[in-house]
Parts: structure tokens; C-alpha cells; sequence
């Protein structure tokens, strides 16, 4: 788990838990979905995440593919991409892992 404590900023200097343990944040947190991390001392952290499909997760679990994948939309939005036609009747090929 790699999470960065640095560069934190006070947002709400006293907000107050109602009964039921809901914190109101405002528009820093509005429409996202978090993690919530608690240590030994209380401090509550929310780290932001966002969800996607699992069969996408081996593309995140593999930095080599991932930093390939990086590089490609990189040179896409610079223009450097070109066409090569379908690759449509690959589509059903099984990869092995």
C-alpha cells in the first residue's frame, strides 16, 4: 500500500460525526468514492480511489504492460500513432498468462 502523508492541508478546522458517523466535506468530495483508512492514533485517512472492471486489473497488475499502454496513448495524443488496419480476427485468441 503505498499512500503519500505529505502535503496535507486542513480543509474544515471543526467538523463533528452526527449519530450516525457521517462527515459532510463539501465540494472536495463531492461525487467521488473513497478508501478509508484509520491508524493506532485515530486519524481517519480518505484516500480516493476509483473502480474498474476486473478483468482489466492484470493490465494494473503489470507494470510492464501498463507503462506500454502509457507510452502508446502518449504518442496517440501526440499525433505519432498510425493506422494498421483491423485486428479484429484476433479477438478470440486466448492469451496465456
Amino acid at each position: 500500500m503505498n499512500i503519500h502523508f505529505q502535503d496535507f492541508r486542513p480543509v474544515k478546522e471543526d467538523t463533528h460525526a452526527d449519530s450516525r458517523g457521517r462527515l459532510t466535506l463539501g465540494q472536495i468530495a463531492k461525487d467521488k468514492k473513497y478508501r478509508v483508512l484509520v491508524n493506532d492514533a485515530g486519524q481517519v485517512l480518505l484516500d480516493p480511489v476509483v473502480s474498474i472492471p476486473e478483468r482489466e486489473l492484470w493490465l494494473w497488475n503489470n507494470p510492464e504492460a501498463l507503462a506500454s499502454v502509457q507510452r502508446g496513448l502518449q504518442q496517440a495524443a501526440e499525433g505519432k500513432g498510425r493506422y494498421l488496419g483491423s485486428f479484429a480476427q484476433y479477438a478470440d485468441l486466448e492469451i496465456e498468462d
